[in-house]
């Protein structure tokens, strides 16, 4: 994979300390010369040190085995039986 040489305002980067990749949306350079970038991925601004440019955006993985709706439903079944315990624990009175 060939990496681009220079970061600028567009360029796909991934952050050295996360791994949080994105795009460049705005380069800053300080009164003291110290140069950071805006991610859009994240609304923060990284020093360019910290930055590498990538190709291209990598393709989202499942976690682990399961697809984001297998996750949504597994969620939605969850919440469903810890409203059926709580009320199971409403109607339980207890002795003064």
């Amino acid at each position: 994979m060939t990496m681009p040489d220079e970061i600028s305002e567009g360029s796909i980067v991934r952050y050295s300390g996360t791994g949080t990749v994105g795009i460049v949306k705005v380069l800053k350079t300080e009164d003291d010369g110290e140069e950071w970038a805006l991610l859009d991925s994240t609304g923060l601004y990284y020093h360019l040190s910290t930055l590498q440019p990538i190709d291209k955006m990598p393709e989202r993985r499942e976690i682990g085995a399961r697809s984001l709706e297998e996750m949504e439903e597994r969620m939605k079944a969850e919440e469903e039986r810890m409203r059926s315990v709580k009320m199971e624990d409403e109607s339980v009175e207890s002795g003064g």
